[in-house]
């Protein structure tokens, strides 16, 4: 009787006016103002006429957007929801379902790149990504659910998207924002490396660089502020502790060597004599692989005019410098034994004096000059970018 008493009611109001919108709900709300019937519940659904197939098509002039649960209209006989559309039954097949949107992962940037990610979507067999909002000419990814992007603008942020899709169709996309890191800026900017020991790195070891430009000589130049290797910048001229020394490298060789003051590592066998005419390769320059494609060893001249033009006449020149140099010691030439730590310095240039010999700036309490040394000898490095 209440749900026939319902029903009047609900007749009666929806005729008092042609254009009345109805709400149905049990907290007395308006109806949304877009609806003609706006029904509300947590509890309850609604429900469509439900129908085979048969009567489905037999409904005479159905109206586009008529809707109805077809009891029989999928392959495998199961029911689907049915709306016709310009003219024709349309059947939304449950076993075929459109991709949720992804889920933006964790982004990697660096100054110039970004690496985007994000997660895989059940149901999805591709992604496709875009860095304007346009699905229609967005590159297929298939199923990657990664894509770098490459010759970004340092310290800018960035926004891209991704869809997934399938057979069915496409989701809606997923915005991904990320910023490129700031501009690196030599003297401000330091440089932190994952040192992975192995051809060059003697050790595991991740040290951040200071860095330093407008040095009188080489004054256009980047350089780092300690040695290759190091834990940190020296605390003095003599520091004699192997954090602050670094690691030490023989001519055009990358192995480099750590010395903790009684065993080199590695401790393989030592080349005592080394006889080749050629500067330092590129190849085997541990600056350029450890710190990266920009960094190298310094030439000849670069030391020289650094030497020469700051006047450095006893270690008190480079010490007081910009680039912090200490007298790290060295590997002796014969045996690779630790010499001189606190007390003498030798820093390798990448150029050869003769097959045997190579320049390197060299330096202690009495004299700071550029030296030629035998190649087998085991010198700290020192690097600079252009």
């Amino acid at each position: 009787m209440k749900k026939f008493t319902f029903l009047i009611s609900m007749f009666l109001l929806m005729s008092s006016s042609l254009f009345a919108q109805v709400g149905i709900n049990a907290d007395n709300s308006a109806p949304d103002n877009s609806a003609m019937l706006d029904v509300k519940s947590t509890e309850r659904g609604l429900l469509p006429p439900r129908m085979t197939h048969a009567q489905m098509v037999s409904i005479e002039n159905p109206a586009n957007g008529l809707i109805i649960y077809c009891t029989d209209c999928t392959n495998s006989g199961t029911g689907a929801l049915a709306m016709f559309i310009n003219g024709a039954w349309s059947i939304f097949n449950p076993s075929c379902l459109v991709p949720l949107i992804p889920v933006a992962g964790i982004h990697a940037a660096t100054t110039n790149q970004i690496t985007w990610n994000w997660n895989t979507v059940p149901d999805a067999t591709g992604y496709k990504w875009n860095t304007v909002n346009n699905y229609a000419n967005a590159t297929d990814m298939g199923t990657a659910t990664t894509n770098t992007e490459t010759g970004l603008t340092c310290n800018t942020a960035y926004t891209r998207f991704v869809w997934a899709y399938n057979g069915c169709g496409f989701s809606a996309p997923v915005t991904l924002t990320q910023s490129t890191v700031a501009c690196w800026s030599c003297g401000i900017s330091t440089l932190t490396i994952n040192h992975v020991a192995g051809a060059t790195a003697p050790v595991n070891k991740t040290t951040t660089y200071g860095t330093v430009t407008g040095i009188p000589g080489e004054a256009t130049k980047c350089w780092i502020t300690s040695n290759l290797g190091s834990d940190h910048q020296a605390t003095a001229v003599s520091d004699a502790t192997e954090p602050s020394a670094g690691w030490y490298w023989q001519f055009n060789r990358k192995q480099g060597f750590k010395h903790d003051g009684t065993n080199r590592i590695p401790n393989t066998t030592w080349i005592g004599s080394i006889s080749e005419s050629s500067d330092w390769l590129t190849a085997n320059d541990p600056c350029n692989l450890e710190l990266g494609a920009a960094w190298r060893i310094p030439t000849y001249t670069e030391w020289y005019n650094v030497d020469n033009t700051g006047g450095w006449t006893n270690w008190n020149g480079p010490w007081n410098s910009g680039l912090k140099l200490h007298v790290a010691g060295y590997l002796y030439y014969s045996d690779g034994s630790l010499y001189d730590r606190g007390s003498d310095g030798g820093y390798w240039s990448s150029t050869q004096n003769s097959s045997t010999y190579g320049w390197n700036l060299n330096f202690n309490s009495g004299y700071s000059n550029m030296y030629s040394d035998d190649k087998a000898y085991g010198f700290s490095l020192r690097c600079l970018r252009d």
